[in-house]
């Protein structure tokens, strides 16, 4: 009696680990048991579908990164461009702002990511 525990919502739960009570011991036949085996098995390409599906997220957000600082330099040589073709002061003054603007955000983006 001393392994058994009182149930809690949290062991009921499918996104959690394996539950207390799928890990007791106190029956060697429970244990080699095809049943037994089969519930492993499935809670194994459970957790390996979670863990490769964390992976594929993590790299999807690694490259969305990259892809928004490229776009932050895309938009500062645009501004740079527009700052080269300005005929006005203060024109040129406004594009040199969004120019720099776009330069922070970049270095801000290679600083964060």
């Amino acid at each position: 009696m001393s392994s058994y525990q009182a149930l809690k919502a949290e062991d009921l739960t499918a996104w959690s680990g394996l539950a207390w009570f799928w890990r007791i011991n106190s029956a060697e036949d429970n244990q080699k048991s095809e049943w037994m085996n089969e519930f492993y098995r499935v809670n194994w390409l459970k957790a390996k579908v979670r863990y490769d599906r964390w992976s594929e997220e993590l790299k999807l957000v690694q490259h969305e990164m990259c892809w928004t600082v490229w776009w932050f330099q895309k938009q500062e040589l645009e501004w740079r461009a527009r700052a080269d073709e300005s005929i006005k002061n203060g024109h040129r003054a406004y594009t040199k702002k969004q120019a720099s603007m776009w330069a922070e955000f970049v270095a801000e983006g290679m600083k964060s990511f």
